[in-house]
């Protein structure tokens, strides 16, 4: 393993799950990196626009970051197709609509429309969370026994606010229901304030991707939750259907 390329990767993929940034110790803590090795290769990556900095010296992504993530989804024709399913659902249910898939512990999201209200939620294409803590990832983990959950998660399940749960008996029960189900779902448990249903897309039936509907709490009504499950599993069997044609897997991509 060539340690220079591992360190720029393990920076870029650092950089990718954090929103405000970090600085340069922080790299050098979480990655176990010499500052003096860092600085460097920092410098590097903003001259070509991999990264940038702040007024503050917090490293951001960088355009040339945006440019390669876009550059990965136009390689992918099936998520235009993708995309256009989760246009009609918006169009629909009104609420914020993603894709995403399974990559190690994480819900990677892969493709998003946004709800047309002003307010909703903001996570973004490319942003990785603990899939245990939402929605889409329940979706992708509806099976996971207690045993498979502690193998995936070994140094435990933390808390994303104080409603995530965080007890693995807990979680694999949750999943388990999930799983009989066909959906699942999460309220304040990755972003307070609101809730989530999310329901797997399978190709032989295998679990590749998931689709989820996320709501402002003050904007959902119990009443809607048969119409957003129908809309969810409706457009979830077509996505399958369509996947069993192609050579897609997400869960393989990375």
């Amino acid at each position: 393993m060539h340690q220079p390329t591992l360190r720029v990767l393990q920076i870029l993929e650092r950089i990718a799950k954090e929103n405000d940034g970090l600085r340069l110790a922080d790299f050098s803590r979480e990655l176990n990196i010499p500052k003096s090795t860092l600085v460097p290769i920092l410098q590097t990556l903003c001259d070509q626009h991999y990264l940038s900095i702040t007024e503050s010296n917090r490293y951001t992504a960088g355009t040339a970051l945006f440019c390669l993530g876009t550059a990965f989804t136009g390689s992918f024709p099936v998520l235009r197709y993708v995309r256009q399913q989760l246009e009609l659902m918006v169009e629909k249910l009104g609420e914020t609509c993603f894709f995403g898939a399974l990559n190690g512990g994480d819900v990677l999201y892969l493709e998003k429309v946004e709800s047309p209200e002003p307010i909703r939620m903001l996570t973004s294409v490319g942003r990785r969370l603990p899939a245990y803590a939402t929605g889409l990832g329940k979706a992708l983990l509806a099976g996971y026994n207690e045993a498979a959950l502690r193998r995936l998660y070994p140094h435990g399940l933390e808390a994303l606010t104080e409603h995530t749960v965080t007890d693995f008996a807990a979680l694999a029960h949750q999943l388990a229901q999930a799983s009989l189900l066909g959906y699942a779902w999460e309220c304040e448990e990755s972003t307070p304030h609101v809730r989530c249903f999310a329901v797997p897309i399978r190709k032989h039936k295998k679990v590749v991707a998931a689709i989820s509907v996320t709501i402002p709490l003050f904007r959902y009504r119990q009443e809607d939750q048969d119409r957003i499950l129908q809309v969810l599993q409706s457009t979830a069997g077509q996505m399958g259907y369509i996947l069993e044609d192609t050579d897609a897997h997400f869960g393989e991509l990375f």
